[in-house]
């Protein structure tokens, strides 16, 4: 077998989109290491090293072999009353199988097997090298990480991401022999177009990061990474101020430089009358510039820039940065300026012209929808219905603004700077921002009364009119958005403790949706079977077993607040020593009661408890069910389990001492009502007897 060595492949490329470096770099390497596993060159597929810049894509793989092992193949011939005539003469189905495995005929072998005998050889299948096997996986590769954004260039039949303008293989020092974008491969790689420009030899595979390095790139996206966030970090640190430095903002920075240098530049302060989150956003899309805060947390009139270059003369480079930047916010403040000129409301108006969903109307629809939708919703989250309504009017309005048509990701945001400068209520203005959220996984939920109200209503309705229109989600597609909705849903339920219960939200949306469409039964039912299964991987989330959430579901559904509420509790009791032992006693008990066959059982009558255990229990749920009831009436399901713990002593012992189902009908029937009105102390909160399973 031939020694293991570094394989590496860089595909030098025109300036690739940096939003997709990390997905082409992962495509290269998936594809080449599946292939070059599946033909025996690499042990694992998922060892490969990632590398990219905005002008190249590079994997290396570890211990590649630069052949494959030979192989030893068992081949079945024809069987042998076929393979020779009445004389014993070979026929021309021996003689082919002979020629195919390169025998003679009085060189095969027999097989003998129930069948019967048949021709039989051994053959040994010669390993391929690297240098034939890889053209062949690269081309595949190529092929499949081609997309609606690959492009052809000059007259080559291949398609990829940008122009491939060079070509770098290496096995260990040796270059492989291969073609592809109609270049020859060979161990010259590019350096930083400023600092390093020109080709650059390397001796071997294992040299690329330090080769290119000293030539101003470095190849690994983390490290590049890791340097302007330290850059960032230490820049802001020393002007005192503190940083926005967003995760994807770094990436996005990674993934435009090869040799990146942070630089702190200024502009006008008189920017800052426009709202902060405009020139956030216009720093960030346009210029992928890093904002600063000042220390009480207020926008300061400074940005941090990453730059690809480290000049000769830092000051005119961060001019040049101040320049670019100005027209970007001064836009922004354009657009502040237009969209004051005309209120919210009279905006309002142009909704109409904005579709939302072609069976449900415009979004001016959508919002008339949502006015009466939170007027019944109000008072399940203590809100003002006239603000909550005249939010819903609102809320939407700009959509159609200069601002959100630049910087969409600004909706509800804009809305509430101006709905403020309309002179609109400080409630209905934090509402048009607030029900957005959350914005997006891990984002924090609304919580001001009126923004609840909002929120709830406009996901409902867009859940149940989405479903009504025959447009649910299916399989990766979700256009609307509608997994995220319910998930945001319940989430709010959740955290606003509202007593709103999911079957009666969902009733109340299609209720205002009346005049668009017709919501079945069966699409009422549908949703909400989408929404509890967020439920489920929300409280899965929160640590609640499924096991737990089923017996939860299995007792009653109610609000969510209150369903979150049981699930915690329960959870926490099924893992005590006093839980599990309920647990146990109420799954014997609803076995019984199954076996019994009956739906009631009556009232316990005291004069057929016969033995003392049975007078204990029955003492015993006397004693708690007051109690129980209070605790159940404020929802302190912690509390109310803690006092069925106090069963476990009488119910264990019932067990060991009296046979339920005794042969005496009326004794079997009272100790079953016994039982039946244990479980039903116990079922207000969850069927535990799911627990056990």
């Amino acid at each position: 077998m031939s020694e293991r060595q570094d394989l590496l492949i860089e595909l030098g490329c025109e300036e690739l989109p940096a939003r997709l470096l990390t997905a082409q770099s992962r495509g290269l390497a998936e594809g080449l290491g599946r292939r070059l596993a599946d033909a025996g060159l690499i042990g694992d597929a998922d060892s490969a090293q990632l590398m990219a810049t905005p002008r190249r894509l590079a994997v290396r793989f570890p211990g590649v072999l630069a052949r494959q092992a030979d192989r030893e193949l068992e081949r079945k011939g024809p069987p042998e009353a076929q393979a020779f005539d009445a004389q014993g003469r070979p026929t021309r189905a021996a003689e082919g199988f002979a020629r195919s495995v390169g025998r003679s005929v009085d060189e095969l072998e027999r097989l003998e097997n129930e069948q019967g005998r048949w021709l039989y050889a051994r053959v040994t299948e010669a390993g391929r090298s690297l240098a034939e096997i890889l053209p062949e996986c690269l081309e595949a590769t190529v092929r499949d990480m081609a997309g609606a954004r690959s492009m052809r260039w000059s007259d080559r039949d291949e398609r990829f991401l940008r122009p491939v303008r060079w070509l770098l293989v290496l096995h260990g020092s040796a270059v492989v022999p291969l073609s592809a974008f109609g270049l020859a491969a060979d161990r010259l790689s590019q350096g930083h177009r400023i600092h390093g420009s020109g080709q650059h030899s390397l001796t071997a595979a294992g040299d690329y990061e330090a080769v290119l390095r000293r030539a101003f790139v470095l190849v690994d996206p983390s490290e590049r990474r890791q340097r302007i966030q330290a850059q960032v970090l230490a820049l802001a640190e020393q002007a005192g101020l503190q940083v926005r430095a967003s995760e994807d903002l770094i990436d996005e920075n990674a993934g435009l430089t090869e040799w990146p240098v942070a630089v702190i530049g200024d502009f006008d302060p008189a920017f800052l009358n426009v709202p902060p989150e405009a020139l956030i956003s216009s720093m960030q899309q346009h210029q992928k510039c890093f904002p600063l805060l000042q220390p009480d947390g207020q926008l300061a009139p400074r940005f941090i820039a990453i730059a690809n270059i480290e000049s000769r003369d830092p000051t005119a480079m961060v001019s040049g940065f101040e320049r670019v930047i100005r027209p970007r916010l001064a836009d922004a403040r354009f657009f502040w300026d237009q969209d004051r000129r005309t209120p919210l409301a009279a905006r309002s108006e142009r909704l109409e012209q904005v579709l939302f969903q072609e069976k449900l109307g415009s979004i001016g629809a959508k919002t008339r929808r949502l006015r009466r939708l939170v007027a019944d919703l109000a008072v399940h989250f203590d809100a003002n219905a006239e603000q909550a309504q005249r939010a819903a009017l609102l809320c939407k309005a700009d959509l159609v603004s200069e601002m959100v048509g630049e910087f969409p990701e600004l909706q509800g945001i804009m809305g509430m700077h101006y709905a403020r400068h309309d002179g609109e209520d400080e409630a209905v203005a934090l509402a048009i921002a607030s029900h957005y959220q959350p914005r997006q996984a891990g984002d924090s939920l609304p919580t001001d009364a009126i923004g609840r109200v909002l929120a709830v209503a406009d996901r409902l309705d867009s859940l149940v009119g989405i479903f009504a229109a025959g447009q649910k989600p299916k399989g990766g597609k979700d256009p609307f958005a509608l997994r995220r909705s319910a998930l945001a849903l319940v989430r709010i339920l959740e955290d606003s403790g509202s007593g709103l219960t999911l079957t009666e939200a969902i009733k109340l949306a299609a209720a205002a949706l009346s005049e668009q469409i017709v919501v079945p039964e069966s699409v009422l039912e549908e949703v909400q079977g989408f929404i509890l299964e967020r439920l489920k991987s929300h409280a899965a989330d929160s640590g609640i077993e499924t096991n737990c959430f089923q017996a939860v579901a299995a007792a009653r559904l109610g609000s969510i607040a209150d369903f979150m509420a049981r699930a915690r509790a329960v959870q926490a009791f099924a893992d005590q020593a006093e839980g599990a032992a309920l647990v146990a006693a109420n799954k014997r008990a609803s076995n019984l009661l199954k076996q019994a066959k009956g739906d009631t059982f009556g009232a316990v009558d005291g004069d057929l408890l016969t033995d003392k255990e049975e007078s204990v229990l029955l003492t015993a749920l006397l004693e708690i069910e007051s109690r129980l009831s209070e605790q159940l009436k404020v929802s302190d399901y912690s509390a109310a389990l803690t006092t069925l713990a106090e069963l476990r002593e009488p119910v264990d012992r019932f067990f060991e001492a009296v046979m339920v189902m005794t042969e005496d009908e009326a004794l079997r029937r009272n100790r079953l009502a016994l039982l039946a009105r244990l479980r039903g102390l116990i079922a207000d909160i969850a069927d535990l007897a799911r627990l056990g399973r």
